[in-house]
Order: structure tokens, then sequence, then C-alpha cells
């Protein structure tokens, strides 16, 4: 017999979490005049604690953090509808809309 009432309720995780436009309009007021290839750790700080108080699931959130120059590009294209997902292996990626030109 099993004894564990947790056995049969599989863990509840998010597969994508969309990064608000808030958020975005954050980073890119932190990114206002600094050239990707220049930013200066204030500003990664600055950035990560942005990121910090929007992803509340610590797998995406540090995805977001480790891969940040990846999406830094994404917003200074002018991307707005950006996603993190997660596939049922645990792989994450960012998924974007281009924005229209």
């Amino acid at each position: 017999m099993i004894d564990n009432p947790d056995w049969n309720q599989p863990e509840e995780r998010a597969y994508f979490h969309q990064i608000s436009q808030d958020c975005i309009r954050e980073l890119v007021e932190c990114m206002e005049g600094i050239d990707i290839e220049d930013m200066d750790c204030d500003t990664c700080l600055k950035m990560q604690e942005i990121l910090n108080d929007e992803i509340e699931d610590e797998e995406f959130l540090e995805f977001a953090i480790d891969n940040l120059s990846e999406l830094v590009s994404y917003i200074a294209k002018g991307n707005v509808n950006i996603r993190i997902h997660r596939n049922d292996v645990d792989e994450l990626w960012f998924d974007v809309d281009e924005a229209e030109k």
C-alpha cells in the first residue's frame, strides 16, 4: 500500500512565462543610451533585480539571467512579446514574436 498522499499528484509547473510589458519597459529604461556590448555591472545588476521582481519560477529566472544578453538583443530589436518556454524534459528557450517593421 502506498502511504504517501502526494504520490499521485504531479508537481504543478508552468510551461511558459510571458514577460510583461511593464518589465520590458523597465528593462528598456535601464538600457537607454547603453551599447549592449558595453553594458556595465551596475546595469546588469539592475536588470537582474527587474527580472527577479517579474519572474517567480526559479528555473525561468535563472534562465533569463544566464541568457540576459539574448533577452536584451530581442528587446533591442523592438520585440515586445517575449516568453520563456519549458518543455517536458526541462529544456528552456525564449520564444519571440518578431516586431513588425
